[in-house]
């Protein structure tokens, strides 16, 4: 029996993970930060919580027996990849990171940063009324804009004090279409954009600001860790029927 842990929190890991509870003589253990207070779940073992760093999820796979490793984290969650890939390294795991595709400018423009930080900065010098489309966690880095109003969507209500002076929070969950980001835009006279290159298919809120002549910030994917990278289920699942057929000395065609 080969054991999977998935750290999953995403959309591609419960796909993932539905996908492997399709796969003989496989325990899969689906991981979960417990942030969200309603999370969407597949039929498998679920734990949810930190691990405590490198070194807790290095206890953790040794007592748990895992033999397989798919971070499934968001592409932003680059802390957490950064410990899984230490962790599976000492241990001697094997280890894949599912990624999305970045989002590439063609028809729709944008301004690319780096950093939360760096977003802060060119702030500075844009419109007044900012849709902050980049969840609830990094909000301290635009604190300091006290001049400007924020418009924040989160799933759920943040967890800790929202640290801007002028602000309203949405609690909406998408998918959301064109007609529904044009609406939003409009309505809250939303004069830039600010989003995280989340990857996949392309939000529709770009396309939206775009439409409406609204100046987008977009602020790029950290780089995974050194290691093996997927971009689908299908990539992921074959390299999981590798690895097993080569602990039952299977040859492979």
């Amino acid at each position: 029996m080969t054991r999977l842990l998935i750290l999953g929190g995403t959309g591609d890991a419960a796909n993932l993970a539905t996908e492997a509870t399709k796969l003989s003589d496989l325990e899969i253990i689906y991981s979960l930060a417990g942030r969200t207070r309603q999370p969407k779940v597949p039929g498998c073992t679920i734990r949810i919580g930190g691990f405590g760093g490198t070194a807790g999820l290095i206890s953790y796979l040794k007592e748990a027996k895992i033999d397989f490793v798919v971070d499934a984290t968001h592409p932003f969650a680059d802390v957490m990849a950064t410990h899984a890939a230490k962790a599976c390294r000492k241990v001697g795991i094997p280890r894949i990171k599912f990624c999305r595709m970045a989002w590439s400018p063609d028809a729709i423009t944008w301004k690319s940063v780096q950093t939360y930080e760096e977003a802060a900065q060119q702030l500075c010098s844009l419109g007044k009324r900012v849709f902050l489309s980049i969840g609830t966690k990094k909000l301290i880095s635009f604190a300091r804009l006290a001049d400007k109003w924020f418009l924040i969507r989160a799933i759920e209500d943040p967890a800790l004090p929202v640290p801007l002076v002028n602000y309203d929070v949405l609690l909406q969950r998408g998918p959301f279409d064109l007609a529904h980001e044009r609406t939003l835009l409009v309505s809250y006279q939303i004069d830039v954009l600010v989003s995280k290159n989340s990857g996949g298919t392309q939000a529709a809120k770009l396309q939206a600001a775009h439409d409406l002549n609204i100046p987008i910030l977009i602020i790029e994917q950290p780089t995974p860790p050194t290691g093996e990278l997927v971009y689908s289920t299908a990539e992921a699942t074959d390299r999981l029927k590798l690895y097993m057929q080569s602990k039952l000395n299977i040859p492979t065609t």
